[in-house]
């Protein structure tokens, strides 16, 4: 099973977790790793290398960061590992539902990473363009 660990600003990802498990249930191999004002940049790497250490069982890791470019993500590239490692940035929590569900359905960390982007733009929409007639107010 393919783990997969969160990374984000303030408590984003202790959150989105959370909410995954709410809708889902208890999920194994996930984690989440939040970045408050009182964290050091040393703390938080070792804190992400934790776990993933802990999520990975032999078929990799999706990391998940709140916002490229963003510290939580300059972090998780630096775990990068071709053919083990993936990072995705800009998750939402569609993004992530359909991570937790398809890491048992694909053959390697990358093909779920190619979903799992896939799955969060599509969620992506303005109301107003799918409302009956279509029109803004």
């Amino acid at each position: 099973m393919i783990g997969i660990v969160m990374i984000g600003h303030a408590r984003i990802a202790s959150q989105m977790k959370h909410a995954l498990q709410h809708i889902l249930g208890e999920q194994p191999l996930i984690a989440a790793v939040d970045i408050t004002e009182e964290s050091s940049l040393e703390s938080v790497s070792e804190l992400l290398r934790t776990k993933i250490r802990s999520c990975d069982v032999g078929d990799g890791v999706l990391l998940l960061a709140d916002m490229f470019g963003g510290t939580p993500c300059n972090i998780a590239m630096g775990c990068l590992k071709a053919g083990h490692i993936e990072v995705v940035s800009g998750f939402n929590l569609p993004l992530l539902i359909k991570a937790a569900t398809m890491r048992n359905k694909v053959e390697s960390v990358a093909e779920l990473a190619g979903h799992v982007v896939d799955a969060g733009r599509q969620y992506i929409r303005l109301a107003s363009d799918i409302a009956i007639g279509g029109g803004r107010v």
